[in-house]
């Protein structure tokens, strides 16, 4: 099947993709870790905030029994992620994939073996009480043998004000703004930009409002929504202090300027 021609310089979708997501990474981490849980692979996955369902469509590619659902509540992604990326799979694979326009706090059907909200997305519940209402819908819409998977940023850098730029291989620079941070609310705002070498810049071509989270507060919500063996996967740093892409479950960690671990919680 041909690839759906577009202009990755002019899509953001594109180079959000490539900049920020590591599909075949993270599903590897959320297959292996499911396994380690329930002694036997999951079949179903849910991926919330799925914007253009890369996750879903990185699932349905492990096997024939494996079936994915999308839930977003922007329809113009969606439809981008049923064009540009359910269009690159087999017909088998494409139809073993639901993409639903709904809101995450509301849906719980049909129930499956793991639920993911990743790329922090569950930061835009800004109150405890919309955050544990998120998390009991979540445990809701799990099976018996059911995994809730979330990602979560940390470290003193998260509270403060700073820009990063990261070099991409497509010869295009990623730009993180965290423009502001309150640390009585901890509500952030937070800007993607991409700047090329043509010197041609697309500025907020993401835009966050996000109440940030901490591991702490996380674990007690997923508590008293009803999950159980709450636990932390933390990822591990080279010499020279980066992130490495390996997480391992542990209980305590070494103090870090910033930081991403996961979150899990069996139902």
């Amino acid at each position: 099947m041909p690839k759906p021609r577009f202009s990755p310089k002019t899509d953001p979708h594109i180079l959000y993709q490539e900049a920020v997501q590591s599909p075949e990474g993270d599903i590897r981490l959320i297959d292996r870790h499911y396994k380690k849980l329930f002694g036997r692979p999951a079949r179903t996955f849910r991926e919330d905030f799925c914007g253009t369902a890369l996750l879903s469509c990185e699932w349905v590619k492990l096997g024939k029994d494996r079936r994915a659902l999308g839930v977003d509540l922007d329809a113009p992604t969606l439809k981008w992620g049923r064009t540009h990326n359910l269009s690159q799979l087999s017909d088998d694979q494409r139809a073993r994939i639901e993409l639903v326009r709904a809101n995450v706090l509301e849906i719980a059907r049909p129930k499956v073996d793991v639920l993911a909200a990743l790329n922090f997305s569950y930061c835009v519940f800004k109150t405890r009480a919309l955050m544990l209402a998120y998390v009991k819908n979540a445990h809701r819409s799990l099976n018996r043998d059911g995994m809730l998977f979330m990602d979560i940023w940390g470290g003193s850098e998260s509270q403060t004000e700073h820009t990063d730029r990261r070099r991409i291989p497509g010869g295009y620079t990623y730009v993180w703004e965290q423009r502001s941070f309150d640390p009585i609310s901890f509500h952030a705002d937070c800007r993607i930009h991409f700047e090329f070498p043509n010197g041609k810049k697309l500025r907020n071509a993401f835009t966050y409002d996000w109440r940030m989270w901490t591991l702490p507060e996380l674990k007690d919500i997923f508590a008293e929504a009803g999950f159980k063996d709450i636990h932390v996967l933390w990822e591990t740093s080279d010499d020279k202090g980066r992130g490495t892409g390996v997480f391992r479950r542990t209980e305590k960690a070494s103090d870090e300027e910033s930081w991403i671990s996961c979150v899990v919680g069996r139902r």
